[in-house]
């Protein structure tokens, strides 16, 4: 049986990591030049609305990181074809996979949606989202290096044509970790540090973040397209 609200929050992830992209590539190509000065204050209204999707990015980048503590597979990273499996595990086999994972949870409360009050029933969904989230981010970060050239859009790139081919997959657990700490520490520093202060001193971080979401996102339209949902339009898209 299939689990919808699984698979809204896979759908979700996705509008999260376009956005996010959409919203870095803009801001790059206006706002920033490679070795310019900081750029001028920003209106009120660009910063609420900056806040608000790097928030959501931030949010996610959490349930990434509680996902990678609760996983079983850290010895790894996952393949694009792994990602298709641990969708097809949590959306359609949850019951089976909280088995192995030594959650208690009666098949009811898998497939039927837990009352307000059922706080063991959140714990069980929270848990479903970080392991959703950290499976799609180790995915992202292992198909980083191969990622095609025509779908790369970060504005800075010295190779021609553009490759992300220089950005090692994880390899290990510790590696892992310490990708996802720098995607959480670099999100912080979109919403607090001037953009060309970033792209000025710290170039590298930076297009690994701006590689990370926009992978995710390409990864994610892939398999929305595989499964048959139709996306919704991107807001950020009427402003370029």
């Amino acid at each position: 049986m299939q689990d919808k609200a699984s698979l809204y929050e896979f759908v979700r992830i996705g509008e999260v990591a376009e956005t996010t992209t959409q919203l870095l590539a803009l801001n790059l190509q206006h706002r920033t030049t490679l070795g310019g000065r900081s750029s001028s204050a920003r209106s009120q209204s660009d910063n609420q609305v900056e806040h608000y999707v790097l928030q959501q990015a931030r949010d996610y980048l959490g349930q990434v990181r509680e996902g990678f503590m609760l996983s079983v597979r850290q010895n790894e990273v996952p393949t694009q074809g792994e990602l298709r499996y641990l969708l097809e595990r949590i959306l359609f086999d949850w019951a089976k996979l909280s088995e192995e994972l030594n959650l208690e949870v009666s098949q009811t409360r898998v497939d039927t949606p837990e009352p307000p009050h059922d706080d063991a029933g959140r714990g069980l969904s929270s848990v479903r989202y970080q392991l959703l989230a950290f499976g799609m981010a180790a995915t992202a970060l292992g198909f980083l290096p191969r990622t095609p050239a025509e779908e790369i859009t970060f504005p800075y790139s010295f190779s021609r044509p553009p490759n992300y081919g220089d950005i090692p997959a994880p390899a290990t657990p510790a590696e892992m970790l310490h990708r996802i700490e720098e995607l959480v520490h670099m999100t912080w520093k979109l919403m607090s540090v001037d953009l060309q202060e970033l792209v000025n001193h710290h170039y590298g971080p930076l297009r690994r973040t701006y590689g990370f979401f926009e992978v995710s996102a390409l990864l994610a339209r892939q398999e929305t397209k595989r499964i048959g949902i139709k996306k919704r339009r991107s807001q950020l898209r009427l402003w370029s």
